[in-house]
């Protein structure tokens, strides 16, 4: 039987179908089920199926796979994204009636787009990708990046990919890709993130000034680095954006970066506001810490005895982060106690790093009276996040990614 969802008016009692049929059939019928289901029109249910491509193709196993159809549907998704007609060869191992193809639906190469995100051979399916940069649709363009980032990770021929994507007429493609380059630390796109800044405007203009602090704050760059000119116009930006609550955190981090001396009366200000969040407190005091103002470390000391136990946490993972010795003891103190706040001072000791964070983390691990917390501690030695906390932030990383489908 034909495994297809067209004759089901109903979009959820479509989409609830899928996801029956996903359960119970075999792999055979399932994939080709997906491959008929891919130019869906109600876009989460090409979602489902582009998560459920993703998984055949060697995501979280639910079913045991075999290589024949996992390479046929890897062909097949190549194919279909860049807008040509898979082989005889493909479509007969998947059963996919050729009378059925979609591969000149715009719908259907995004799906498969995101589908190969967890393509089994990443290169060759990068290399298929690569020309769509170059695409009419921006969203494929979109997906495109993402996808290709998700397959190469840090290397030369994402490295070419960036550099075009922050090129991209379409703001958030440029954004993302600047948000690619920072994870990595690319310090050499510097460049084109001036390039990319200074032809953008208002709020995507604004999110390039956030990248290039984040930037420099993660790799070997300076803000001397940067021309006066641009460094003083982001600084001004960033305390324009001081009273944007959704950008107040952002422009304080960025500030810090920039090391803006001239806006510590602006981040003091911050701060020292009644109706400031407690977290948003925290992270102006950070900020004061980065450009050396007293004012900072003095809060921070205070926000360490805080009863609000958000903000408090926070400040213990400022501390770890900033290598703050004068509260190095109040880190060992609240890792070895029964504190609310035991495993939070844990993750600070291994973002803080060196050799006394380890003996603490030891100790933890073997002798703390929480079980989870010894646990957590055991975690943290075993990836050697004391002595290298940059794993850490990048083990536990989230992607900033949205899907725009």
């Amino acid at each position: 039987m034909l495994q297809t969802l067209a004759d089901i008016p109903n979009t959820q009692a479509r989409r609830d179908e899928l996801q029956y049929r996903l359960d119970n059939l075999d792999q055979a019928d399932r994939l080709q089920l997906l491959c008929l289901t891919l130019d869906d029109p109600y876009p989460p249910i090409r979602h489902d199926v582009a998560e459920a491509m993703r998984i055949e193709l060697g995501g979280p196993r639910k079913h045991r796979k075999v290589p024949g159809p996992v390479e046929a549907l890897t062909l097949f998704l190549e194919a279909t994204v860049s807008g040509h007609s898979p082989s005889h060869e493909v479509t007969e191992k998947l059963r996919v009636p050729r009378e059925l193809l979609v591969h000149d639906s715009l719908r259907a190469r995004i799906a498969a787009c995101v589908a190969l995100e967890a393509s089994p051979t990443p290169r060759r399916t990068a290399e298929v990708l690569k020309p769509l940069l170059r695409a009419d649709d921006d969203d494929l363009r979109y997906h495109t990046l993402i996808a290709t980032h998700h397959l190469l990770g840090d290397s030369p021929l994402l490295r070419d990919i960036v550099i075009q994507a922050l090129d991209d007429r379409d703001a958030e493609i440029v954004v993302v890709a600047t948000q690619i380059a920072v994870k990595y630390g690319w310090k050499e796109m510097m460049p084109h993130f001036l390039h990319a800044r200074s032809r953008l405007l208002g709020e995507d203009r604004t999110q390039i000034t956030f990248s290039m602090g984040a930037l420099i704050d993660n790799s070997e760059l300076d803000p001397s680095d940067l021309p006066p000119e641009a460094r003083q116009d982001m600084i001004v930006e960033c305390v324009d954006a001081l009273s944007h609550e959704p950008h107040t955190a952002a422009a304080i981090k960025t500030l810090g970066h920039l090391r803006a001396q001239e806006a510590a009366e602006e981040i003091n200000g911050v701060m020292k506001a009644w109706l400031t969040h407690p977290i948003l407190k925290v992270e102006a005091a950070a900020a004061l810490v980065d450009l050396g103002d007293r004012r900072g470390q003095k809060y921070l000391g205070q926000t360490l005895n805080s009863r609000r136990k958000d903000a408090r946490g926070y400040a213990l993972r400022i501390v770890g982060e900033r290598r703050l010795e004068q509260f190095f003891s109040e880190l060992v103190d609240v890792a070895r106690s029964n504190d609310y706040h035991a495993d939070t001072a844990v993750l600070a000791l291994a973002d803080y790093g060196g050799a006394d964070a380890t003996d603490v983390l030891q100790a933890v691990s073997q002798n703390h009276p929480d079980q989870e917390v010894r646990r957590l501690a055991t975690r943290c030695l075993e990836r050697g996040l004391a002595v290298d906390p940059a794993s850490f932030d990048a083990s536990l990383e989230t992607s900033p990614f949205k899907d725009r489908d």
